[in-house]
């Protein structure tokens, strides 16, 4: 939507498919969506650890990968954190659909987990530069350092939610 309100940021002419891309994509994880509903099993129990380590993994990654691209979001004139706060809170709309929990993105912690991760993955990546012995150790402390974030991610608080009855998902574009 931004891309389409100021065209004078589409720095590349695949940004002119955006949309039809991203409804494209929706339209894959509506399909996944309609799978996990035909089996209860699948969201509930044990499950719901899963669900929240993917979430939890998506989210993480994404904050990630976009903040290590700050060129390319000045390019575009996106501010990477207010972004990447939509992209989360449009993300638990529809996941919320289909899963029985969602993430805290309001929780003071959240933000302050991903800057976290953000830092020990930028450490680990000037490590891995460095090479040698030295930096290959250095480089799995701060891989260490990056479970012990995402563990703290993890371990935050969720909202608890029920699906809807309705089958349609609305998409997030």
């Amino acid at each position: 939507r931004h891309l389409e309100a100021h065209p004078k940021y589409r720095i590349h002419p695949i940004f002119k498919w955006f949309r039809e891309w991203c409804n494209d994509e929706f339209r894959h994880g509506e399909a996944f969506a309609l799978l996990m509903r035909t089996d209860p099993k699948l969201t509930s129990g044990l499950n719901k650890l899963w669900i929240r380590f993917f979430l939890v993994a998506v989210y993480a990654t994404m904050s990630v990968r976009d903040h290590a691209r700050p060129a390319f979001h000045k390019a575009l004139n996106i501010d990477i954190d207010e972004y990447g706060h939509e992209v989360f809170r449009k993300t638990n709309v529809i996941s919320r659909q289909v899963f029985p929990l969602e993430l805290d993105i309001d929780h003071p912690k959240w933000a302050k987990g991903l800057k976290r991760m953000r830092h020990v993955f930028e450490r680990a990546d000037a490590a891995a530069a460095r090479g040698g012995v030295e930096g290959a150790v250095s480089k799995a402390y701060w891989m260490a350092r990056a479970g012990t974030a995402f563990l703290g991610l993890y371990l935050l608080p969720t909202k608890k939610n029920t699906p809807p009855v309705s089958s349609r998902l609305e998409p997030a574009y």
